[in-house]
């Protein structure tokens, strides 16, 4: 007997069939943004009902069934004109999953190996340290939380290392990440370091629409991108955390959209160490408002969502300080 939670998912499966074969045909654009989106918001809606409080996977879930509606709406309420086979519109939902691209790197893959040796030691150690700590948002936490989102993708460096080693350097698996502690600006840190994955599917699924059918400028394009990344994390804030308002969830991605138009705005360029200081202050002192979720449910939040490898007896341990700031 199918489940709830099996009927979402054949749900998302018979949308995308419905969408490619019979909606994206039609000539009017109002009949496609319907019949896209009102069956989208139902998904989102039935999607997110009854899962787990403080679990990653809830959060993965949601998050997931969030681009999936983006590229969706893309593809077939804005994009309609655009040659597409069937095999390359399942390939645009499967990217999510496997996000392989081509491999630009001119480092050995030894590199990739090394870099994950050394994520998953302080990733652990982060881990560890959190543990400890009583739930909070103040700075200190916020500050180790961005260096355990920093060091947790070692799974996906060994991935990087197998997908180019099989293929001999001709594809990889897109980084999580570019080091974002190198950004010198909010525009850096979100539009080309800091989680890929997201920044290429609103870069292509909302920037360059919304600039292309609208005529906008650049800096609107750019704050309709994080208005949309806001409702998402908003949604995973309630549906996810139990957060009692989606707001502040939404203001934070708001003040980032807002900080990069003042940058393009104002043409603002500083110099790498200024730039660079001027931008994680800007992202700590506004990281309570999301990242707060996951530090103050942190005595919730960690034991429930181990690393892997957390208790390999092979792995050597790093000490853990056992200053806990409040």
């Amino acid at each position: 007997m199918l489940t709830f939670s099996k009927l979402v998912p054949i749900g998302w499966i018979a949308h995308l069939g419905t969408c490619f074969y019979l909606v994206r045909p039609l000539r009017s654009l109002s009949y496609r943004a319907l019949l896209t989106i009102v069956p989208c918001a139902v998904l989102l809606y039935a999607g997110s009902q009854n899962l787990p409080y403080f679990h990653i996977s809830s959060v993965m879930t949601v998050s997931l069934y969030w681009m999936i509606s983006i590229r969706l709406v893309d593809l077939i309420v804005f994009s309609p004109e655009k040659p597409l086979s069937l095999l390359s519109y399942i390939g645009k939902f499967l990217w999510f999953l496997f996000p392989i691209v081509k491999c630009n790197y001119n480092y050995p893959i030894i590199f990739d190996v090394i870099s994950a040796g050394i994520k998953l030691l302080l990733a652990h150690w982060v881990y560890r340290w959190f543990l400890i700590c009583e739930p909070s948002d103040s700075y200190a936490q916020m500050g180790m939380f961005y260096l355990f989102i920093c060091t947790g993708t070692y799974i996906t460096d060994v991935q990087i290392a197998l997908v180019r080693l099989i293929t001999r350097d001709k594809y990889t698996i897109l980084s999580f990440n570019d080091f974002p502690f190198k950004s010198r600006s909010i525009r850096e840190f979100w539009g080309r370091r800091y989680n890929q994955l997201v920044s290429s599917l609103l870069k292509e699924s909302v920037f360059e629409p919304t600039r292309r059918l609208f005529s906008f400028s650049s800096a609107v394009a750019a704050l309709t991108s994080f208005i949309v990344s806001g409702l998402l994390h908003a949604h995973v804030a309630v549906a996810c955390f139990g957060a009692s308002s989606p707001l502040p969830a939404f203001i934070f991605f708001l003040l980032q959209g807002a900080a990069c138009c003042a940058e393009s705005f104002f043409s603002i360029k500083l110099p790498t160490p200024a730039g660079i200081v001027v931008t994680h202050m800007f992202l700590l002192v506004t990281a309570p408002l999301y990242v707060g979720l996951f530090t103050r449910a942190g005595s919730t939040y960690f034991p429930l969502n181990p690393p892997p490898l957390l208790n390999a007896k092979w792995l050597p341990q790093l000490p853990i300080s056992s200053f806990s700031p409040k």
